[in-house]
């Protein structure tokens, strides 16, 4: 098939997705992406993104029309990464760099649709998400960045059993409703962090990281039994360590209970934001291979200097 070239190619910047370079072809040869798909013999519905969209193409018009290999433009495509409930890349745009875009309006680079991308890849800058985070700590921050290297490296090597951890672990925020199974790749930045935080626990120190949030909130831990009974053993092992975890680092105040009597009722306990932020502490400051026991005295004294007291 002898296809005419188009008549003004721009070249695909360093990792551009497939869909954003067809768009900047559109619009460089003034014509809607729909007219531009028709031409190349892509149909007229999405634009293809994902390397399963190119199954059909006419590689001989589509090659001849763009002036492109078939490996080059199936290299812009997304990889249909899904494993198990997880999704790893998104099909929308979730964040973008602003840096990257005032330089060359409508690009999107195929890294900045990856859930553990946090920084561009091309000129260094922090990605920004629809709904920024005006409030987000240092700490918290810190604790995404350590989840996304994680999820990245469970997804480059492709190892089940730390995507079923982490699949598991998207479940469990979603049942204690402190995130849901799309955080990964939201456009809100404090649910996507804390889904990545919760990630860089899971896959480090997936007990402790788990007894942390179930600490003192048994109705949590009954829902956990009925979601998933499959899992009942590890449960109670998490139950146990959260159990010590109330011993060490008491998470109610004297208000609370000023008789020192335990309540039996359905109302969830509040926990002292001093002795999970101890915690949290020790965990960051012993690492992930750190002696439970060790953790948990380092998590009491960092509690005690910080003028907690024992109810």
């Amino acid at each position: 098939m002898n296809v005419r070239p188009l008549p003004f190619r721009l070249p695909p910047a360093r990792d551009e997705l497939l869909s954003s370079w067809i768009g900047r072809l559109a619009k460089a040869n003034h014509c809607s992406v729909e007219e531009l798909c028709g031409h190349l013999g892509l149909g007229q519905g999405r634009v293809p993104e994902c390397a399963n969209d190119l199954r059909a193409v006419n590689w001989a018009r589509l090659c001849g029309a763009v002036q492109r290999s078939p490996a080059e433009i199936a290299a812009m495509c997304l990889s249909e990464a899904t494993h198990h409930s997880l999704h790893i890349v998104s099909r929308y745009d979730f964040q973008h760099c602003w840096a990257c875009v005032e330089k060359t309006p409508d690009l999107v680079l195929r890294h900045w649709r990856l859930a553990w991308s946090m920084t561009c890849e091309t000129c260094g800058q922090a990605l920004a998400t629809k709904y920024p985070a005006k409030d987000v700590s240092g700490r918290l921050r810190a604790r995404a960045v350590v989840g996304a290297e994680a999820l990245k490296t469970a997804a480059a090597a492709n190892d089940p059993r730390r995507l079923r951890r982490v699949d598991l672990t998207l479940h469990l925020i979603a049942v204690l409703k402190i995130g849901n199974l799309g955080a990964l790749t939201s456009g809100n930045e404090r649910a996507r962090f804390m889904a990545l935080a919760a990630v860089g626990l899971s896959v480090t120190r997936p007990l402790v990281g788990a007894a942390i949030i179930l600490r003192g909130n048994d109705r949590a831990a009954q829902e956990l039994r009925r979601v998933f009974p499959q899992h009942r053993r590890v449960i109670e092992r998490v139950r146990a360590l959260s159990r010590d975890l109330d011993q060490r680092l008491p998470g109610r105040t004297e208000t609370e209970h000023p008789t020192g009597q335990k309540t039996h009722g359905t109302s969830r306990p509040s926990v002292s934001e001093s002795a999970l932020q101890a915690a949290r502490q020790a965990i960051s400051e012993l690492g992930a291979g750190a002696n439970r026991e060790a953790l948990l005295a380092r998590a009491d004294a960092i509690w005690k200097s910080t003028g907690g007291v024992r109810s």
